[in-house]
Order: structure tokens, then sequence, then C-alpha cells
């Protein structure tokens, strides 16, 4: 039943802590999902499942993925499991079934998590964040575009200015994909880059503007890809779609032709087409505001980079590297507008500069051997791609910035997850050390400071064991006692040119981590024990990528270049008395990884855990074993534990009587906050005055706790339909008002007549009436205006027909006398934020108020007794 209340301005709630006891009779009903709903497979939230165990949770998830239900919740925790093909479930027609839902109302779904994250915005005012995590392959990116879909779908519209930025955000989409994804072994389109988009509102929830940060773009992959993998997409695009003028001004040709292209002999992907992908990331360009002469620069330095990887060598006569097309070489040259002997020394010398007692010494080019040489050649071009990414994601940002007052952001999340391969590397040390931290903050957030705030707010419940990750993350990062990025940075610092005695001095520094229990060593390697599982990292190479230098012969060639576009993606310029070791790679993924989560603490967190269900990317196959290895690593069952002994909700005293203190007659009138106690008996008071059973909340220190989502469902619901009584008031209201109009019109309209001759004719009218009363034939509807009172106007009491089936479904007894009987509707809410009436029968008996609900049930048209209100436990009406 509606809770009805006066309605008016909030006021701020008064503070303290005296504490007060409150109660009252269990009137919450469950959520019922709509009777046409897909009938469920399994259970659609794992903590209701009967046995919390890893086995049960990965049978639960393989019965709703072979039934094609790839989307599971854990309390507000989404979990999903990729199908490797389209289940048709993110059409315009799914997206509207979820607008203005919440999550206990419809079926676990992605759209659901990007509402919530949306509502909770609105209403709260507080930024929010959505953490999507899982290995390579899983399905995070896929995700990250839906949240993305919804949000432009819901937020706002109609203004030219809001629909251009939704345009531009989602444009991103395509453009960051083909500059930052990649075909593997495991993901056909991976992300080799994190990103984390920020999604600006104005306070009425229009998006006004974004905002873009890339982490750990994998510019390795410019220069070598292993065995049926390629580089990145915008490659392979533009070697096969390239427009005719473009081949000829910059020498495109097909990926075959570049060494660079080829390594892997991987050219085509199946269910990827190259060209229609090329017109789709040039239509984003276009989206996000880049002129034509932006996109030539572009493409200008992708043929660069294209044929700096064609640059071959051999030996000359003192064994010293040389160019041995020099074609190449003017070609080069051309595109980056530098000359050709600028090239040629920058590719095959290196400037080595002598210092004597801390005075600057004599400088002179040093010439390279070949792998010294070709080392020097990929570093031009790893440098070219990654600074030209990070200018495409300035350029957007730049699209994309607000021009109004941004009050509020969603931000979303979409990093590659965890990697073991057969060989890892620098690459795969950051993108696990990345992942470790993300796996931190879910700890912190739903495991550890859930259950730290529940000892804190003195909560009664039941502690749950679980694996703190800090310590991995402390043996990667700490500098005392040094981690693996400390002795790394020491090796990278101490060590000569040679790269293999560099690796071999970081080997060395290892040593000292041998008493940590998650770290061992052995030849050329050592092994940390993450989260996902233990991890084997190759030594050699290590120190070279972590150095992350790029050589001042390189800046000198771009600093010399005519091309503004080369100077725009190298501002740097070289200072010979600089002497300051610059950051190396790992110094700055730290930063980064810390500024990540640093921003994520900052929001309300929604978390999606991403599945991969096989290796072979195939729609059909569920590996249980691989499977369960991800809920382990995943930590799904402590979740499970946690959400079951766990509160859904929680919030302080004064902002809980804040939101709900209409819903108390003691807390206000007419809308005005009246509670002249502290805020923690005003809580008390509102609970239960809304009826709420005892065991479902519990009073903290400074928070009250709801135990259960559908309990603080009942309460927004209860919220929204005191307004929704409010306003049918205000509309009653209005219409007396304007039929008190009518009669005045009409009482003046009927004097003036009167006064200005009319009378006479009013004489006529009445002595017409009496000289036909009694003797004109009655129309047949005024009838109804005078028909006898019946009282039973549905024949409950009577024998046979639709009364004595009524009587019997609702189950009147056989002495009950029924007064009154009729059709009538009730407001109805199922757990959402509006409310419409629905047709019921109401019967009034000598014992009981009978509210009798008709109803298809399994497909049977079913009557029953929705509610029985004795006579006795009415107090007012």
């Amino acid at each position: 039943m509606a809770v009805t209340k006066r309605a008016g301005r909030k006021k701020d709630a008064p503070q303290g802590g005296a504490q007060a006891s409150g109660g009252g009779q269990p009137q919450v009903r469950k959520a019922a999902f709509e009777t046409t709903k897909k009938r469920e497979v399994g259970v659609s939230d794992l903590t209701l499942i009967s046995k919390i165990s890893n086995e049960a949770i990965n049978d639960n998830l393989k019965k709703r993925f072979e039934n094609g239900e790839i989307y599971t919740y854990i309390g507000h925790v989404l979990v999903s499991v990729n199908p490797f093909k389209d289940l048709g479930i993110y059409t315009d027609k799914v997206l509207d079934s979820y607008r203005g839902k919440n999550r206990l109302e419809v079926p676990p779904h992605v759209f659901a998590i990007a509402e919530s994250a949306y509502y909770n915005m609105k209403a709260y005012n507080d930024n929010q964040c959505v953490i999507i995590s899982g290995e390579s392959g899983a399905g995070k990116t896929e995700a990250a575009k839906r949240i993305m879909q919804y949000i432009a779908n819901v937020s706002g519209g109609g203004n030219s200015s809001i629909e251009e930025v939704k345009d531009m955000v989602l444009a991103t989409n395509p453009l960051l994909e083909s500059f930052g994804n990649a075909k593997t072994l495991r993901n056909n389109n991976s992300s080799r880059f994190g990103k984390y988009l920020e999604i600006q509102f104005n306070n009425i929830g229009e998006p006004v503007g974004a905002n873009i940060n890339n982490y750990l773009l994998e510019k390795s992959r410019v220069v070598g890809q292993i065995k049926d993998e390629r580089n990145f997409h915008i490659f392979y695009q533009f070697t096969k779609a390239a427009s005719q003028q473009h081949r000829e001004i910059f020498g495109v040709q097909q990926p075959t032709t570049y060494a660079y292209t080829s390594k892997s002999k991987c050219y085509d992907v199946p269910g990827i087409d190259d060209a229609a992908d090329f017109r789709d990331t040039l239509q984003a360009m276009g989206t996000i505001g880049m002129t034509q002469q932006e996109q030539d620069d572009v493409f200008r330095m992708l043929a660069a980079i294209l044929w700096i990887g064609n640059v071959t060598y051999g030996e000359d006569e003192q064994g010293n590297a040389a160019i041995r097309d020099q074609s190449v070489v003017d070609f080069i040259a051309y595109l980056l507008e530098v000359d050709s002997a600028s090239v040629n020394k920058a590719m095959t010398t290196r400037i080595i500069e002598t210092s004597r007692g801390g005075r600057r010494g004599s400088v002179y080019d040093s010439p390279l051997n070949i792998a010294q040489a070709s080392a020097s050649r990929d570093a031009l071009a790893k440098a070219i791609y990654n600074n030209m990414f990070d200018w495409i994601v300035q350029r957007i940002n730049q699209s994309l910035r607000a021009k109004q007052q941004v009050a509020h952001s969603i931000g979303i999340l979409d990093i590659y997850g965890f990697e073991i391969f057969e060989h890892n590397s620098f690459e795969q040390l950051c993108i696990n050390y990345v992942n470790e931290k993300l796996q931190q903050i879910f700890i912190q957030l739903t495991l550890k400071t859930e259950q730290e705030e529940y000892e804190r707010e003195q909560i009664q419940w039941t502690p749950i064991k679980y694996f703190d990750n800090k310590v991995v993350c402390e043996l990667i990062e700490e500098k005392r006692p040094p981690g693996v990025f400390a002795a790394l940075n020491d090796a990278c610092a101490t060590a000569h040119a040679d790269p293999g005695a560099a690796d071999q001095t970081f080997v060395q520094r290892l040593n000292a981590l041998s008493d940590n229990p998650n770290f061992s060593a052995r030849s050329g390697q050592f092994i940390v024990k993450h989260y996902a599982g233990d991890v084997s990292y190759d030594v050699q190479g290590m120190t070279d990528k972590n150095k992350d230098q790029l050589l001042k012969d390189h800046l000198n060639l771009c600093a010399g270049s005519g091309n503004q576009f080369v100077h725009t993606l190298f501002p740097e310029q070289v200072d010979q008395d600089n002497k300051r070791r610059p950051p190396t790679a790992g110094d700055k993924i730290k930063a980064s990884a810390n500024d990540l989560v640093n921003t994520l603490m900052q929001c309300t967190p929604s978390y999606i855990r991403t599945i991969k269900p096989n290796e072979n990317k195939s729609p059909k196959e569920f590996n249980d074993a691989n499977v369960l290895h991800q809920i382990k690593y995943l930590g799904l069952q402590e979740n499970v534990r946690i959400r079951r002994a766990g509160f859904a909700y929680r919030q302080s005293f004064e902002k809980f009587v804040e939101r709900f203190y209409l819903l108390s007659p003691k807390c206000s009138y007419a809308g005005e906050y009246i509670w002249t106690g502290d805020a923690r008996s005003g809580v008390q008071q509102i609970l239960k005055d809304s009826s709420i059973p005892k065991e479902e909340w519990q009073m903290g220190v400074s928070k009250a706790f709801i135990k259960t989502p559908e309990t603080l469902f009942a309460l927004e619901t209860m919220r929204d339909r005191y307004w929704h009584n409010m306003a049918i008031r205000i509309q009653r209201a209005w219409r007396n008002y304007l039929r008190y109009r009518i009669e005045c019109a009409c009482r003046i309209q009927r004097f003036w007549r009167k006064k200005s001759g009319g009378e006479p004719f009013l004489v006529l009218r009445d002595e017409g009436t009496q000289l036909l009363a009694g003797r004109k034939e009655r129309r047949r509807f005024s009838l109804v205006g005078s028909r006898r009172y019946v009282g039973d106007y549905l024949g409950i009491d009577l024998p046979g027909g639709t009364g004595e089936t009524l009587r019997r479904n609702a189950g009147l007894g056989s002495g009950e006398r029924t007064f009154f009987s009729c059709r009538c509707e009730v407001l109805v809410s199922k757990l959402g934020r509006s409310s419409k009436p629905e047709p019921r029968f109401l019967i009034l008996t000598s014992k009981a108020v009978y509210i009798v609900k008709q109803a298809m049930v399994n497909k049977q048209l079913s009557i029953f007794a929705e509610r029985t209100m004795p006579i006795g436990s009415i107090k007012f009406v």
C-alpha cells in the first residue's frame, strides 16, 4: 500500500547520536519479474545458490551460458561470460526495457549496470565509475562499448550540442580501436592499451563533455609480433584500403611489402573487414573534428613507420652497420621532411659524450653494429607511433572538452587483462602489475573495506577470510625494501651500454627478493605469485625496455624536420647539459597506475567481472577447468560469501533522514522536516513508520545499514509513490479550482441574463417543467443517476455466477456477510520508479476487507486474495 504524506520542501536533518528503538510488522514484498520474462535457468544472482563453492558457481555459469544467458549477478557485481557471438541482446528494444528500471526488476545485463550508475549519479550527486576486469579476450572492451551505448541513449536529448557530444563519444570507439587494438592469439580484437573514459554531465544529467586517459600502449607490437598475431589494426586498414592519392603521395603498398606487418605472416582475421573498418575510422576522425590536413599528417607518419621497418643493414669493412638500400632511407627522409644524411646518421651512429670530473667533455659519433642499429631503428618507429597515439587521444579530448559547467561524471575503465604466455617479458610484467592494482581496489572496496566498516560501525555479522594481494603489489612497486621495479631501475642506472650485462646486473639485484614468499628466481627468469596464478618472466631484454629512452640522435633528427606535425609529436629540445636520469618505463607505469587508483577511489564503483569460457573463441565450448581457474583468481566465492553475510546499502544518518524523512508522519508535515530528535532516532522512526522488518536493518555508530536490495528498493518505491500521490492531489486541487471558476461564471451569467431581460424566459422554463412533471418518458441513461443502492454489486452472496467464484477463490468464510463489493483500481509499483493503476475487486464483509486480483499464472487465469485486512486492524481510512 502507498504511504501518503504531505508534500513540500526538505530541510537539513538535525545532528546527533542518541539511540531510540524501532521496529514494525514486515510489509516488504520481494520483487517479482514480469510473467512474460524468459524462464530462468540456474540463478540470476549467485548469492542465491544453495551451496557456496567454486564448483557450484562454475556449474551455475555453465547452465546459463548454454542457455544463452551470459550475465549473472553477485549482488551489485555483474559477472559476464563472453559468448563469442551476437546474441541479439543489445538492440534498441532491449535497451528501452532497462530504461528507468532497477536491477531486480529486469534480468542481469550490462545495461542494468549502466542504468544503475547513471541513476545513482543523478539521484545521489556522486561521481560513478565502472571497473571492467578479466583476462584478455573475456569481453571487457565490448562491455565498455555497451555501457557507452546505453548512456548515450538515455542521457537527455534534443539539444544539438548534446547530441554532438554523444556522437563524438561513440566515435572514439572505432578510432581508438583501430590505433590501439590488435589480433592476438587469445582475442581477434584485443585492446593493447588501457583507457579510462570519463563522461561529464551537467546538473540535469546531460552529457556535456568527456576526457580520456590512456595507459600502457604496447608500442613494442609496432616492430614485432609472434606467429598468428598482427600489428595494430590501422596498419592493415591503411595498407589495404588507402586512397589512390595516399598511395601515390606516401608510397603505400600491401601489408606483405612491409617488415612490420609481415613478420607474423598473419594478414587477415576472420570476422574483421579491414577495408570497411578503415571507412569507419575515417568517419570517426571526421566526427571528432579532425581536419583533412590532420588526417593526412597521421597517415604520413603511418607510412613513415612502415618504411622505417624496411631499413636493413649489412656490415662495412670495420664491422659496423651500413644501410643496404639507400632509396628506402631517401623515401623516409621525404616523409619526415628531413635530409637523407640525417636519417643515415641517426640510424647508424650514436652520439657519445665524455665527461671529466663532472665537467662536460668531448662529444663524438660512435658507429653502431647491426644489432644496435636495428634496435635504434625500431626505437624511432615505436617513438613515432607512441607519440602519435598520445596526440590522437589529446585531439579527441580537445574536441570533447566540456563547454558547460560539469557537475558529475561516469568513468569507464577498459584495460587489457591479466596475461600469462609461454614467454613473458617486461610488457606482461607491467600489464599484470596494473591488474594487481585493480584487484587491490576490488579487494579494498568490496571485501576489506566492507569488513572493516562493519567492525568500525559495530555491526553484527560473520567475518569472511580472503586473500589480500597488497603483498604482491608491494613486491613489484616498493622502493624500501626494493621491489622488482626498483631492482630494474638500479640495473639500468649502474649498467653499461651492453644490454646483456645490464640484464645480468638485474638478476643479481633480484637475489635480494629471494626471501619473499611470493617471489622465486631461476636461471634467466623470475616467478611472481600473482592473484591470477604464478607467472614466469624472462629477464632478457628487460633493462633495455625499461630505459624507454629516445636517443638524442632521434630527437635531433626530428628537430630538423620541416614538417610541423613532426615537431608537434616531438616537442622536446635536446639539453646537452642535462645529466639527470629520465624516468624509466617502470616509473611511468607505477605513477600512472597510482593516479588511476586515486581517480577510481574518488568515485562510487560498479564492477563487471568478465570470464572467457574457452581458448578457441568458440560460441559453444565451455571449458570447466579454464573457467574454474578464473572464478578462483577473481575471488567470486569470497565475494558471494561477503554479499550473503553483509548489507546491500549503507548511508550516514543525516543523509538517510534527508532522503527518506517524507515517509514518516512524525518526521514531516506538509513537506517540512519536523523531527526534533537526533538523526539516529529519526532514521529509526522512518524505518518503523515504513513498516520495514527489524531484521532487515541495523544501526551502526554513524550509519544505517539495509540488508537486502529489495528493502532499499521498497523505500525508494514508497518515496516515488509519495510524490505521485502529491501530484494527484495537486491535479485534484486544480480541477476543483477550474470547476469553481466555471460555477462562478455560470452564476454571474445567470444573474446577468436575469437582470438584462431574461427573467420571463426562466419563468416559462419553470412552468414547462411543472407541466410535464410525471408525464414525460424518462431517458434510459437517466436511470443510472437514481438507481437503488445495492451494496453487493458483484453478487458475492448470490449462488452461482462470478460472485460465487470470487467468494470461493478469495477464501471468504461461510458465515461472512458481504456489505459491499465492486470493481476498483489500485496504484501498483513493481519496484520501479513509476506507478500505474491495475484493476482489482474490492469486497467488504463483516470480518475483513479483501482486495482480490485476477491475473495470468503459468498461462492460466487465476483469482486470489492479494491482501486481506481484518476490520479490527483498520485504524482509519
